[in-house]
């Protein structure tokens, strides 16, 4: 399965199948857990859910999610 990118309000986000999501931009963890993770990408809200999933790049510039991700939603203000 290809990559799928897309960008929304600065932040760039590339799906890889359903077992990585890369988000370039500046981004912070709100909830972390192996089967749901939100991260705030400025006024925009990442929700990924799904089994096994792990931070596995973490720095100013990119925030990548490892596993099998069953969803990947956007949500607007607190989330």
């Amino acid at each position: 399965m290809g990559a799928t990118d897309f960008s929304l309000g600065g932040t760039s986000i590339q799906l890889e199948g359903n077992r990585q999501i890369v988000m370039t931009g500046h981004c912070a963890i709100l909830l972390y857990s192996k089967e749901e993770m939100r991260v705030r990408c400025g006024k925009l809200i990442v929700r990924v859910t799904g089994d096994g999933l792990e931070l596995r790049t973490l720095d100013e510039e990119e925030l990548s999610i490892v596993g099998l991700i069953a969803e990947v939603g956007f949500l607007t203000g607190e989330g």
